[in-house]
This record gives structure tokens, C-alpha cells and sequence, in this order.
């Protein structure tokens, strides 16, 4: 298992809000893939999987009201 700061991001575009809402955790995981199923399980399909060439992996998903951010950082 690897050990990950997870950056999670929520942004609610029928709120009216600007700014997201931002939430921090560190977490040993076996896949991120499976933290963010666990946590979307409906809609994990249509999330977006990057890999950055610094080593994070973001996953994001915008459905044109709602969409979520996952940055995960190993440590």
C-alpha cells in the first residue's frame, strides 16, 4: 500500500458559490481507483483519470452543476 495527501475538491455551480469546497486527508491506499469508486460509485465511469508528470494523480468529473476533483500526492 502507498500513502497519499488527497486533495479533494467540490464545486456546485446551482449554489451560486465561485469558490469550491476543499478537503484535505492523508490516506494509505491500495488504488486510487477504488477511493474514488468507493466514494462515486454511480458516476466513477465518467470520471476523468491524469496522470501529471510531477507523479500526481487527479481525477475529475463535471456533470455542468456539480463537478469533484480528487489530487492525489504520494508521501
Amino acid at each position: 500500500m502507498k500513502e497519499y495527501e488527497i486533495v479533494a475538491k467540490y464545486f456546485n455551480a446551482c449554489a451560486g458559490s465561485s469558490r469550491p469546497q476543499t478537503f484535505f486527508e492523508e490516506a494509505e491506499l491500495q488504488s486510487t481507483d477504488d477511493f474514488v469508486r468507493m466514494k462515486h460509485s454511480k458516476d466513477f465511469a465518467s470520471f476523468q483519470k491524469e496522470l501529471t508528470p510531477d507523479g500526481r494523480i487527479l481525477y475529475t468529473y463535471d456533470n455542468g452543476s456539480v463537478a469533484y476533483s480528487y489530487e492525489f500526492t504520494e508521501i
